[in-house]
């Protein structure tokens, strides 16, 4: 069975995500937005490139998303406090009534543990985590250092996401 985080980077192409794939399908089936957040956030734990890509296509196109769908599809295929971690980051960058309604729908993790599932399978990454934790991630009940807005990488471009500089693939690596 192929990697879901790998289907997700075909899906987040196709919305316009700043994500560029190796081996890409030429014409990817579009899915809804709602969908593929909604899916993401079963994966992003796994994968903080694919956090980070959902993310950056929340700030700039969150008008296209429809709420009540997105917060229903999350419930069913979903995690709504992976939701609540972006959308509060998302407010934190590019405050918005859509992203306030998320946070205040989501609730925390049940349990506070480490974010990413990488760094919480490596002793001295997930002290650090610990130790250094974002408020953000703590509200969440989550621990984790890391925070990033693609729009702040070297290389990228406001208007078209990654340049040739600087690009994300899906086999996870950076490419210059």
């Amino acid at each position: 069975m192929a990697d879901p985080v790998d289907g997700l980077f075909q899906d987040w192409r196709g919305l316009g995500g700043a994500v560029l794939v190796a081996g890409r399908d030429p014409d990817p089936p579009v899915r809804p937005p709602e969908v593929v957040i909604a899916e993401s956030t079963a994966q992003c734990r796994a994968s903080s490139r694919l956090t980070w890509v959902v993310l950056d296509w929340l700030l700039r196109h969150v008008e296209k998303v429809d709420v009540q769908t997105l917060l229903q599809r999350t419930r069913e295929r979903g995690d709504l406090s992976v939701l609540g971690v972006l959308a509060d980051a998302a407010n934190q960058r590019r405050p918005h009534p859509t992203f306030e309604r998320i946070v205040r729908t989501c609730a925390p993790n049940p349990t506070l543990e480490v974010f990413f599932h990488r760094v919480a399978q490596s002793p001295l990454a997930a002290r650090l985590a610990r130790e250094h934790a974002l408020d953000l991630f703590r509200r969440w009940n989550y621990l984790s250092s890391e925070l990033c807005y693609l729009g702040d990488e070297p290389g990228y471009t406001a208007d078209h996401g990654p340049s040739s500089t600087a690009t994300l693939v899906l086999d996870g690596s950076s490419s210059t």
